[in-house]
């Protein structure tokens, strides 16, 4: 579990108490889970900067970090600093590398989030993802947002073969052993309409859990068919004069990804939230995570997934 607990709030690196539970962290040990509670920079490019590029200010965040996970029973800390300049690119490095033996004589483990290879300077190209993986334990893969808020075209939230080509890149640079899978459990809403020049006003419409969704879709009667080149359930609907469109991250989108575990020998998967999954989906993961379980039997238990994603490659070439 990885509660959005902590965050460096200014230039002078304070950082602010989110709302950690000693009682929560007591109940999630209690059921078998650890604790690595999440750290983020604000997502400021301002703050992340004055702060990397100042050794005592380092200093000061990376001390308190280890107060609140002493004082919460914590197993490790999840660092989630987005929206940073490349300049800084390699200070968030040796900021990892500074607080991660520190937690480490703590017995804490040590996990870093990191954007998809060949994105935006600001979520992608901030990373050094060689020099992290050699620092942390583990390093989580946001392989979600292919399509995002304002993007000029709609689309998946994380389509299975961008997915995969994102996991190869970073497979150049991260071991295997250490890489965790970005999971989305959110589906992005979109909405085409002609603007008054005649051309096609694209807007997203709404972020929706995996139930909602199909709520959504239920509720406007909406024609749903799968999608090859997506991997998921797609659903399309006219309103008002315009088109909606919905790429469905359900069961069958996570069955898809989580068998690249397997297929990649990867540490495992991240998944971005917990509340916005449902059973079906958490079931997938316990089938398709199991420690023996191969790519192969994967295979095996899903010719119809996988015999749709193969004519998708063969139609590729």
């Amino acid at each position: 579990m990885s509660p959005t607990w902590f965050y460096v709030s200014d230039e002078n690196g304070t950082v602010k108490n989110r709302g950690a539970n000693l009682e929560y962290v007591k109940k999630a040990h209690q059921c078998g889970y650890k604790v690595w509670a999440l750290v983020t920079n604000s997502f400021s490019p301002i703050i992340s900067s004055r702060v990397l590029n100042d050794g005592a200010l380092r200093d000061k965040v990376i001390n308190q970090i280890v107060d609140y996970a002493k004082a919460y029973d914590l197993d490790g800390i999840n660092i989630d600093f987005e929206n940073m300049r490349m300049k800084d690119r390699e200070m968030f490095s040796q900021f990892v590398r500074e607080l991660a033996p520190v937690l480490r004589a703590q017995g804490m483990v040590v996990s870093v989030d990191v954007g998809a290879p060949y994105g935006s300077e600001y979520f992608s190209g901030c990373y050094d993802r060689k020099a992290l993986a050699e620092i942390v334990d583990y390093v989580a893969l946001m392989t979600y947002d292919q399509h995002w808020n304002n993007c000029p075209y709609s689309g998946s939230v994380a389509q299975y073969s961008w997915v995969e080509d994102k996991l190869q890149a970073t497979l150049e640079e991260v071991p295997p052993e250490k890489l965790l899978l970005g999971i989305p459990f959110y589906t992005r809403g979109w909405k085409e309409e002609l603007d008054v020049n005649g051309s096609t006003k694209i807007t997203q419409y709404g972020v929706f859990t995996m139930e909602a969704a199909r709520a959504e879709v239920k509720a406007n009667n909406a024609s749903v068919r799968w999608d090859n080149e997506s991997g998921q359930y797609y659903a399309e609907y006219s309103k008002d004069n315009a088109v909606y469109k919905i790429w469905l991250e359900d069961e069958n989108s996570v069955n898809l990804k989580s068998s690249l575990v397997h297929k990649y020998n990867l540490a495992g998967v991240a998944i971005w939230q917990k509340v916005y999954g449902k059973p079906e989906a958490w079931n997938v993961l316990k089938t398709n995570l199991q420690k023996y379980r191969s790519y192969e039997e994967w295979i095996k238990g899903n010719k119809a997934l996988y015999s749709r994603l193969n004519r998708f490659y063969l139609s590729k070439r």
